[in-house]
């Protein structure tokens, strides 16, 4: 079964609590980042096992959280269209700046077809979404 992973990072002049607390506020992301679409069984930051919905990349997704070590760490797992996607984030404070690192895979039958259109339009997408992150941290 193919499988597209792709990895990005940046330094962020801000530590990882602001970073954390702006990426688990789901209902504000579409403030920041280009999101249509969010859906949120619950209201509050994100934790482990919250669950919700969200137009990511031009795709409705169904996600839920299924790690999340505050400040440090949050991952997340969906499931659309035969495709399973694991998304994590990682905050790593170091001399007062912090190194988001953004990590996704996609593995499903379906990429046999669509594998070089969706790794361009993950890897554009997911670099994008590290460089909102980092741009709304710094500015507010």
């Amino acid at each position: 079964m193919p499988t597209i992973k792709v990895e990005y990072s940046l330094d962020v002049q801000a530590g990882a609590e602001k970073l954390w607390n702006i990426l688990t506020d789901v209902q504000s992301w579409s403030e920041w980042h280009k999101t249509s679409y969010i859906r949120s069984a619950e209201s509050g930051p994100l934790k482990e096992g919250s669950a919700f919905a969200a137009e990511l990349g031009g795709i409705r997704w169904s996600i839920k959280v299924i790690k999340a070590d505050k400040p440090f760490s949050i991952c997340w797992t969906g499931r659309r269209l035969g495709i399973q996607a694991i998304h994590d984030w990682e905050f790593l404070e170091e001399g007062g700046k912090t190194r988001a690192i953004t990590r996704e895979s996609m593995s499903g039958g379906v990429l046999i077809l669509t594998y070089p259109i969706v790794k361009r339009r993950l890897s554009k997408y997911d670099y994008r979404w590290l460089v909102d992150l980092k741009s709304k941290a710094e500015s507010s």
